[in-house]
This record gives structure tokens, sequence and C-alpha cells, in this order.
């Protein structure tokens, strides 16, 4: 028998990052972020020993009031009878609370598929947790789409660190590899960060902004993660070295190697041209990338990563991710995390791009079973529902009006 009872934070913390649901969005951590919701960190006891948590987030809004569970219950989805009754738990504690209704989407892997996205024939199938879900009273906003509104993305793509470094670099794309190649010639490396790199990851962010038309995040907001996650965090930045970018390219045209190819000889010196112009502009040794990355036991997640728009043809996004999965490996992760894609593989999608990307560093594609509601209130929940949808288009408009894609110029 299942028994719901408070737990320090703490406590919390440390079943969540040792479990192999855990996730960051699980813990006091991220739960110290959430400046509109009141947590409330549960533990699942079977007599005295605890076999899940759940860090809840209550809010009380104007014509609203709710349960949302990130990420669902920190259990083990593989013991049925468990699942049922914790899962009851949270009903229970959603009931005494009065709440409108109760969200979770839990890290629960629906299927094994290729990259491509097909099904893996004898592979995992976990929708026997969809059924179980609307077995108790769950309504499952489907499987469908990723940005169909839903609170997070249950499509992502993942890397396997358990093999060698150099067995993982291995399985990266040839262009992915051909671009550390040419980095190592051109001196690009990479470092870990400290808070006084912020305000190259928010320059970088706000360069993506305008292209993408999307808000940027102040400084703050990095800031408040990095002191929420302490140890948990970590931020790389990709620097280049032109002098030596100037100099590599220097001597791979006195070896000779484009005697022959007077076009790929034009090429170069146009590159090492830029090189200098570059160094006029930004000096000798400027960051070109930067992210902010999370870890928690054996998992890592890649929140926001971006490069400077002026050293797009550098790649330096390559350069920060080899360099960051060594670093997770020796931090014990074995999952990291590339955090989120659309869940379509057709080049006819328009986040297509996103996709090829993080599926040339032989990820793995990971879909969840997504979004579920225990209604207790129909009509209010109904009634919020139709208004947040409004609320969230005006925003989106607003954000539009004001941070609307700039024309690309060449």
């Amino acid at each position: 028998m299942i028994i719901c009872k408070q737990i320090p934070a703490a406590q919390l913390d440390m079943f969540v990052s040792g479990h192999p649901y855990g996730h960051y969005m699980k813990t006091s951590m991220w739960a110290a972020l959430q400046k509109h919701d009141q947590p409330h960190f549960i533990g699942f006891y079977d007599h005295d020993e605890l076999k899940g948590t759940a860090m809840i987030l209550e809010r009380k809004s104007l014509g609203i009031h709710y349960f949302y569970v990130p990420w669902g219950p920190c259990l083990d989805y593989d013991d049925p009878e468990l699942c049922e009754q914790g899962l009851r738990g949270l009903i229970q504690l959603a009931e005494n609370a009065g709440v409108d209704f109760l969200r979770i989407d839990p890290n629960v892997l629906r299927m094994e598929r290729d990259i491509k996205g097909n099904p893996i024939e004898g592979g995992e199938n976990h929708e026997d947790m969809t059924a179980l879900l609307t077995s108790l009273g769950f309504v499952h906003k489907g499987y469908g789409y990723a940005y169909n509104g839903s609170w997070v993305n249950r499509y992502t793509l993942i890397i396997d660190l358990s093999p060698s470094i150099e067995e993982i670099v291995r399985h990266f794309s040839k262009p992915r590899q051909n671009s550390l190649r040419r980095h190592a010639v051109i001196g690009v490396t990479t470092r870990l960060g400290t808070k006084a790199d912020l305000p190259q990851l928010c320059e970088f962010e706000r360069q993506l902004s305008q292209i993408q038309g999307f808000q940027p995040h102040p400084q703050s907001f990095f800031e408040a993660l990095l002191d929420a996650f302490g140890d948990h965090a970590a931020l790389y930045v990709t620097e280049i070295d032109l002098d030596q970018m100037i100099s590599g390219i220097q001597h791979e045209i006195d070896s000779g190697k484009y005697n022959k190819d007077p076009e790929a000889l034009q090429s170069k010196l146009k590159e090492k041209e830029k090189a200098a112009a570059l160094k006029a502009r930004y000096g000798a040794k400027p960051a070109i990338a930067a992210g902010l990355f999370l870890r928690l036991g054996t998992q890592s997640w890649d929140l926001y990563t971006y490069n400077h728009k002026d050293f797009n043809f550098i790649k330096a996004v390559d350069n920060l991710h080899r360099f960051a999965i060594e670093d997770m490996k020796n931090h014990g992760v074995l999952r990291y995390d590339m955090c989120g894609f659309s869940g379509v593989t057709e080049k006819s999608d328009p986040h297509y791009g996103l996709y090829d990307y993080k599926r040339s560093f032989g990820s793995v594609y990971t879909e969840r079973i997504g979004e579920f509601d225990y209604i207790r209130k129909p009509a209010r929940t109904a009634r919020w529902k139709k208004a947040d949808r409004f609320r969230r288009r005006v925003k989106r408009k607003l954000i539009s009006l004001r941070y609307g894609k700039q024309e690309k110029h060449a």
C-alpha cells in the first residue's frame, strides 16, 4: 500500500538524481525557479521505503486552480502495480486540494524507433502506460506533433555516451567530423565558462532572435538557472584563435596543395582575408558559441546553445558539442539529451533542419507518451484552456510584432 508524504527538498533531489526516470524538472532546483507556483515535494512510501517522488507545482490564479507534475512522478514505470498506486495517490492529493485539473507528462518512452522515426520491430513499447493512465481517468492529449501546445516537447534526440569517446565521435556524420578536423587547423577550441561569460550567451541568443523572431531571455534568467542548479549546471564557451586561423590557412597555401586547383586557392585566399577582417572587428580570440547545459545523475540536457552569426561558416557548435560530450561523459553522464525536435523526419517539415543537425551526432530518436490531464471540473477547465489558448496567441502576436524576423542580407 503506497502512502503519500511531504518530504524535504534534499531527499527529493537525491532520489530523483539517482533514478532512471529522473529529470531536472522533477527537482526542488527547478521548483525554485517557478516563481508563480507553489511547490509540493511528495514521497511515495511502501511502509518506510521511499518508492517514488512527485514535484507538484500548484497554480492558483484568476479562473483556475491546478496541479502540474513536470515529466510526471518519478516512479519505476516498469512496475505497473507501483505506478497505479502512485498515480492513484497523486489523484487523491488533487482531490483533497480541490484543484480543477491535474496535469502530468511522464518521461516514459512510447516505443523504440529508428533514426527515421520508424517503429523497431520487437523494440520496447510502453503504450500500456497510456492505457493505464486513461483507465484511471486521465485524458490523453494524443500522439501528435511536438509543437501542439503541450507544455513540454515529447520528442527528443539523445546521444548514448556509454561507448568510448572515440567510438562516439566515429558515429558523427562526415560533415561533423570534417568540421572538427578543420577546427584543429584554424584554432577553434571550447572551454568551461563562468557567469562572466553569460553576456556572450545572451548576445548570441539575441542575434538568433532577430533572425527567427522570438523573445530573447534577459541575463538574469541564465544567472538564476546557474544559481539554482549550481554544480549541476555547465556553461561552455567556444573560441577561435584568428591568428592561428590566418597562419593555418597560409601554411596550407604554402604547402602547394592548391597549386593545381586555382578555384580552391582563391577560396582559401578569400577565407584568409575574411579571418583578417574578423580579427580587426572582434579581436584575436573572440567567443563564437556558448551553451548552457544541466546534468543530473547519468543524464544531461542541452538547454540553450547559440553561435555568433558572423562566424556561422566555422560551425562552432560542432566543437562545443564535442567538448561537452566528453565533459559530460567524464561526469558520469550516459544520456546526452539534445532537447527537442518536431518528431517529423521529412524534409517538408519546417523544422527539419533542427532534426537533421541533431541526428548528425549519432543520436537516438526518442518519443515519450505525452501529456495527460485528470480533469475534476470540466467546465472551469475548458473555459480556462480556451482563454489560455487566446492569451498565448496574443502573446505570440505581440512577440512577433516586436521581435519579428528580419530579412537576411547578403
